[in-house]
């Protein structure tokens, strides 16, 4: 029986790959790296019987390549995100050089040639949160040629921004362009995304004595979560509200109660209407300045 879920059979490499995913989506980085050891200690079996049996008893959509691909892939993010650099950079080797497999089939290799892209441009990233400064340009340019990528990278130039005290109001200025309003972002991975930029951008603003614009920020990340069900990053803009509220203005204020309010009064109990903030509607947070 698998130690974090309760299935009775072994889980299967697609069910494992599923796993990682909503576990990445909510940020529970350990368990991420727990599920990809599991799968990559799966892999290498299928694998064995493939190449000594060329058969498996095993069920699985993509190609065998892709599972080692994928586990070293997620476990160097999710160390990355925890700020081992060196275990990340470890692990970004091993998904650099999957020649090893010796698949000559032409989806084999492309997948390989992927696993080497995302590789490259996971080594740049790790050296922009590493601090250097001087990799900046060239992850900027990076990241101006893939806009999928822009929501993460613009993440990671803040977080090492705000980590290091470097200004980076060029590099957003750049990047912004790429970024879509929040009902763009489907899936819970981009939404977290979306919302990890904006609070790691009410920092910076904050951290750059910006308290207005910060307080705009975080509005939206508390009117964007409430919409989203990330109860996450509600929690994280509550609490930063708290800590710059001194800032605020007095209609920054109405719509930080309007917010909660518009909350409260979704319940079901008729006399929930007692204990509203105001009766006044909620108010519409200003995206102005926030670049």
């Amino acid at each position: 029986m698998n130690e974090h879920y309760p299935y009775d059979e072994p889980l299967d490499l697609d069910t494992l790959v599923k796993l990682i995913k909503i576990n990445y989506s909510i940020e529970n980085w350990e368990e991420v790296i727990s599920l990809s050891d599991e799968l990559i200690t799966l892999a290498k079996e299928v694998h064995k019987e493939l190449v000594e049996t060329d058969s498996t008893s095993h069920i699985f959509s993509q190609h065998i390549i892709y599972y080692f691909g994928y586990s070293y892939l997620m476990t160097s993010l999710s160390n990355q995100k925890l700020g081992d650099y060196i275990k990340t950079r470890e692990y970004i080797s091993f998904y650099a050089n999957l020649d090893w497999l010796n698949d000559s089939t032409e989806t084999g290799k492309l997948i390989i040639q992927d696993f080497k892209f995302f590789a490259s441009a996971n080594n740049l990233q790790t050296d922009v949160l590493d601090g250097k400064q001087e990799r900046f340009p060239q992850y900027v340019q990076f990241l101006d040629k893939n806009p999928e990528q822009v929501l993460q990278g613009l993440i990671n130039i803040l977080r090492s921004a705000n980590q290091f005290n470097y200004n980076v109001d060029s590099e957003i200025a750049q990047l912004t362009k790429h970024i879509e309003g929040y009902t763009y972002y489907r899936e819970k991975i981009r939404t977290a995304h979306y919302l990890s930029y904006h609070y790691q951008l009410a920092l910076y603003r904050h951290k750059r004595q910006e308290h207005s614009i910060a307080i705009d920020i975080t509005l939206h990340i508390l009117h964007t979560a409430d919409k989203l069900g990330n109860d996450k990053y509600f929690k994280k803009a509550i609490s930063l509200f708290e800590i710059i509220r001194k800032f605020s203005s007095v209609s920054q204020l109405k719509t930080c109660y309007d917010i909660l309010n518009n909350i409260i009064m979704r319940g079901d109990l008729s006399d929930e209407k007692d204990h509203s903030f105001r009766n006044d509607p909620v108010g519409a947070v200003s995206r102005n300045n926030f670049f």
